[in-house]
């Protein structure tokens, strides 16, 4: 990743800047098979230590008024990508952190830009780092769809309909490993007020991100309009068109179901819809939500999340998973119009819950399918009596096989992940819950289902309606 020319004030500035510059081969590490440059990459990664130390030293050792402005967008700009600060970095969600990042480098890279800014406003930085940094890097590929002098969106692609061919074909942004922390510490870092006056400057590398072709850069854009809605004026997106332009470009999200980064890609892309929605419609005095609203969010729910991701995710548990994950907020934000989806809703949280022969139990999906379940409860109690013995069987069905289960263990000794076996143990406590909040909705249920329960197998069924008051 070049910097830009130094200033010259800080004395070895510009040598040290160098060598943090990350190096292009980074982009396809793990596809990389001659060891040689795997060798040379690795050697690069543990220098970086070493040398934002000696930057941290720098800065700390010489006054403030000798770092230009010019000087602290290249340190942003360099420093960033090892700071670690990104959602797609998060270990507890995407299980890894980027391939030239040192464990020991994000510590330092956090205190050298705890440092900035020096003798200029934090907005002056972000817009100097937009301006010179990152516009010179995305402007050889304008988005066909972005007016670029204003950040609008234009009624016809500009190019014709091989637009985003051509598009694709040159991405010099691809050659700066970490540019996208760069447009997330951006995002992150401007104040709502300053958006208007460099929107042409932020969203045209949101929407290359957004808009590629590749899930990893995908789920960057993902994440970086998530921090957008935390910040933007709602006005601004509407008034630009950008809005529409997100929102379909979140919808494409969702049929990229082949790549490792496919489940936190649709957690994300359905989570960010929704806050979309919610951000730019309205809700009348009266209460009710407007047409807009709902039908944007029914569109999430019934061609993106049912029709699309489960009618072709049915092996992919991990994707399945991925939308049980969002549905809450989603259901949520629908309230009783979620009602309208019940028959596709209900059949496939319950079987989520039903064992199946030769299958091994995904305790994780089965946690997600509840907490989903319960959501239906909260959002949907006036039409739930209809789906009350649908539910209660896949309750069941899901409480014996795990009796079933508890007692192969026993017998056959069986050792398995402690993950697993905490998971089953919180399946296991949430069931009873799930069970009264039914009785709680559906009263019927307790003197139509449950005495026939008792009478088969009383052991077996009266620790699951324990929770339930006589």
């Amino acid at each position: 990743m070049a910097a830009t020319a130094m200033s010259g004030n800080y004395v070895g500035l510009s040598s040290v800047l160098q060598k943090l510059e990350i190096p292009p081969d980074f982009t396809r590490y793990e596809e990389i098979t001659e060891a040689s440059t795997i060798l040379a990459l690795d050697l690069w990664k543990q220098s970086v230590v070493g040398t934002l130390d000696e930057l941290l030293a720098m800065l700390r050792s010489t006054g403030e008024s000798k770092l230009t402005i010019k000087d602290q967008g290249d340190i942003v700009l360099l420093c960033v990508p090892f700071e670690n600060i990104c959602p797609w970095n998060d270990a507890t969600r995407s299980g890894q952190r980027d391939s030239w990042v040192a464990i020991e480098c994000t510590p330092i890279a956090k205190s050298i830009l705890a440092l900035l800014p020096f003798s200029c406003s934090p907005q002056a930085l972000v817009s100097q780092v937009l301006t010179q940094n990152l516009r010179p890097i995305f402007r050889a590929n304008p988005h066909p769809h972005l007016h670029t002098a204003t950040g609008r969106k234009v009624g016809k692609p500009a190019g014709g309909h091989l637009a985003l061919q051509d598009y694709y074909e040159d991405q010099r942004w691809k050659k700066y490993p970490g540019i996208g922390s760069v447009v997330f510490w951006c995002v992150q870092n401007l104040e709502s007020e300053a958006y208007e006056n460099i929107w042409h400057l932020i969203i045209p590398p949101i929407m290359a991100l957004l808009d590629d072709y590749e899930a990893r850069y995908k789920l960057q854009g993902v994440e970086i309009v998530q921090e957008l809605l935390h910040h933007v004026p709602k006005g601004l997106l509407s008034r630009t068109g950008i809005d529409g332009l997100l929102r379909q470009s979140l919808k494409n999200s969702l049929s990229h179901l082949q790549s490792p980064e496919t489940p936190q890609l649709i957690r994300s892309a359905i989570s960010a819809s929704v806050n979309l929605t919610l951000l730019t419609t309205t809700v009348p005095p009266a209460g009710k939500p407007s047409s807009d609203r709902f039908d944007q969010l029914s569109s999430l729910l019934g061609e993106g999340i049912i029709s699309g991701i489960w009618l072709y995710a049915e092996d992919k548990p991990a994707v399945v998973t991925a939308t049980f994950d969002a549905l809450p907020p989603l259901l949520e934000a629908l309230e009783i119009g979620s009602a309208r989806f019940l028959q596709a809703l209900v059949p496939q949280l319950t079987h989520a819950l039903i064992p199946r022969p030769l299958v091994d139990r995904d305790v994780q999906m089965q946690l997600s399918a509840i907490r989903v379940l319960e959501t239906l409860m909260d959002v949907c109690k006036p039409r739930m009596k209809s789906w009350s013995e649908t539910m209660l069987d896949g309750i069941a069905r899901c409480w014996v096989g795990l009796y079933d289960e508890e007692q192969r263990d026993v017998t056959v000794n069986s050792e398995k992940r402690p993950n697993y076996l905490q998971g089953r143990d919180e399946v296991k406590k949430r069931l009873p819950k799930l069970c009264s909040k039914l009785v709680d909705v559906c009263p019927d249920v307790r003197q139509n289902y449950f005495p026939r329960f008792m009478e088969a197998d009383r052991t077996l069924f009266e620790g699951l309606f324990i929770d339930i008051n006589s």
